[in-house]
């Protein structure tokens, strides 16, 4: 996945050995440390959602079939009502660490920490979007039929 962010940062460039101005970010979950940290995040998130059931009313079968297909954005909006988008965002942050790259550097904490609120925030909701939520959607979608 490639997310353009909206304030550049300067990166050192090793071909040419001075810095330069990037705004593409690229994150990349491959193999199976890739895999185990995007388990670990949707089980944070099912986590957040079974911490949510708990405290719900329930619901009769008629206002069940009422309700329309969960989209990956009414999920977003769910998460970030929760309580638990800090721990949420922390996590998908820790793993950008291993998994993003912005120019030929790996987008460290102290390079995270350049970045504008406005352009973590986005990363962190493309990140989301990108690789963990359409399974989520999908799972929670099949399990209300």
């Amino acid at each position: 996945m490639e997310h353009k962010i909206n304030q550049s940062l300067q990166v050192y460039n090793q071909d040419g050995g001075d810095y330069k101005a990037v705004n593409v970010v690229v994150v990349e979950f491959t193999g199976k440390k890739g895999l185990k940290a995007i388990k670990r995040l949707q089980d944070i998130i099912f986590g957040t959602f079974t911490a949510q059931a708990g405290n719900a009313k329930e619901q009769t079968e008629e206002q069940k079939k009422k309700e329309k297909a969960v989209t990956v954005n009414d999920v977003l909006d769910i998460l970030e009502m929760t309580g638990s988008s800090e721990k949420l965002f922390d996590e998908v942050l820790e793993t950008l660490k291993d998994f993003a790259t912005i120019g030929d550097l790996t987008l460290s904490e102290e390079l995270q920490n350049e970045m504008s609120i406005e352009d973590l925030d986005d990363l962190c909701k493309e990140v989301l979007k990108h690789f963990l939520l359409p399974k989520i959607t999908q799972r929670m979608n099949s399990m209300s039929k």
